[in-house]
């Protein structure tokens, strides 16, 4: 062997996998004039054995590869174009691998054709690919079927796909989720207290922007046609990377909107009294302290707190019955609410008293709105049975202004101011002022 000859021979057999060279007729004989040693690595038969026995290769073939295999071969053939093909084979040992072969034709004057070619172990990148499809397949079925909404986004923010929960959720066509412009909010939203949700501070938009999982958020989204209904979402985010940066992000939608309005339904039968519908003390006490805090910042403002009781209620529960008593505190309660603003807060405090608060309001601006629900005490009648029950009130007026360093002052002096009313005669307004 020439020393040219050993040198590509020694290449040839550093080189992974195995090179080959087939002489093919224009009759479609064919064989092998050099086989490098790689092959027995590949399939466990030697170079020689192979070249004793070309069709070895063949028998060691998968049976559903062969009809493929053979028909790209016919198609290279006739066309004389590149032979790429993958396929498994079992070894001498019996071990199952993957093949990947590739050869370049070229034509020879007398019709033949050389192939020149190498088959290589892609063993591994099958078992990866296959690896990948299959998590890819449990995915796609976890997406497809999952209750909560969920929503791809790439790494430029643009909506990729969206589950059918998801489409449900945000009633929308996938077309339209799909249309949307990159960096865009799925909905726009407000927070439990009510306030709107910067666009940017929705958690899959946040999730783009840092690469980390921000915390999870309730939100209240406006959807349905004309964006009419409202429903309350909590909205998760993760961000997925590949190679240190973000490849993509799943946003979680899931419905509590259940759950929200439960909740608010409790809280809103803890604050409010149940049979006037109105804040109950405890609350109108929240109320209070929130209005003192505000005014300590404030110099030139200041509020008021109005005391009110039904004058000789006793009588109307010993005359009509405790149903019409009842009736009366439900009147007493409209009577109120449509005399003051709509900025004021009104309590029921405890059987026929009540409690209003005026923000921002000027001590003759308080009288007014006093003598204003005293005197529709007058004008209207409450009615039970189709009976008219007529009620007045006494009225206890105090201020609340900066100055205040505990709340209750302002009820001693409204309270205070109350029974100087009742004294006076009843169905009256007293300042207590200080």
């Amino acid at each position: 062997m020439s020393e040219d000859t050993q040198l590509i021979a020694d290449l040839a057999d550093a080189v992974p996998g195995a090179l080959y060279r087939i002489e093919s007729s224009a009759y479609g004989d064919w064989s092998f004039s050099y086989l490098s040693n790689g092959i027995e690595a590949l399939y466990g038969f030697s170079a020689k054995e192979v070249l004793d026995d070309p069709m070895v290769l063949n028998r060691c073939m998968h049976e559903d590869d062969l009809p493929g295999y053979s028909q790209a071969n016919i198609v290279a053939f006739e066309k004389q174009a590149v032979l790429d093909y993958e396929y498994r084979i079992t070894t001498r040992v019996g071990e199952l691998r993957w093949v990947g072969l590739k050869a370049v034709p070229r034509q020879v004057d007398d019709g033949a054709i050389t192939w020149t070619g190498i088959m290589l172990d892609i063993t591994k990148r099958k078992q990866t690919e296959e690896a990948l499809a299959s998590s890819e397949l449990r995915f796609r079925a976890v997406f497809e079927e999952a209750p909560q909404g969920m929503v791809l986004r790439d790494e430029l923010g643009k909506v990729v796909d969206a589950n059918p929960s998801a489409l449900r959720l945000l009633t929308s066509s996938l077309t339209e989720v799909l249309s949307q412009p990159a960096m865009q909010p799925l909905f726009d939203a407000i927070a439990m207290d009510g306030s709107a949700i910067p666009a940017d501070e929705h958690p899959d938009l946040i999730a783009l922007r840092t690469g980390k999982r921000p915390a999870t958020g309730v939100m209240g989204a406006s959807v349905g046609l004309g964006k009419k209904e409202r429903v309350w979402l909590r909205v998760s985010a993760t961000p997925i990377l590949r190679d240190g940066a973000i490849d993509r992000v799943v946003a979680t939608l899931e419905d509590v909107t259940e759950g929200v309005e439960l909740n608010r339904k409790i809280r809103k039968e803890a604050e409010t009294d149940f049979l006037t519908k109105l804040l109950n003390r405890r609350s109108f006490m929240a109320r209070l302290d929130a209005e003192a805090e505000r005014l300590s910042l404030h110099d030139d403002r200041c509020s008021a707190v109005l005391a009110i009781d039904l004058d000789h209620f006793k009588a109307v529960n010993d005359t009509f019955g405790h149903a019409a008593g009842d009736a009366v505190l439900v009147h007493a309660a409209g009577v109120i609410t449509d005399s003051v603003r709509a900025s004021d807060t009104v309590a029921r405090s405890g059987g026929e008293e009540f409690l209003v608060l005026l923000p921002d309001t000027t001590p003759e601006g308080a009288l007014s709105i006093a003598e204003r629900v005293r005197s529709g005490f007058e004008a209207r009648s409450a009615e039970f049975e189709g009976e008219p029950i007529t009620v007045t009130a006494s009225i206890g007026l105090s201020l609340l202004d900066r100055n205040d360093g505990d709340i209750s002052e302002a009820l001693i002096y409204a309270d205070a101011a109350l029974y100087e009313a009742k004294a006076a005669g009843r169905n009256t307004v007293v300042a207590g002022w200080r």
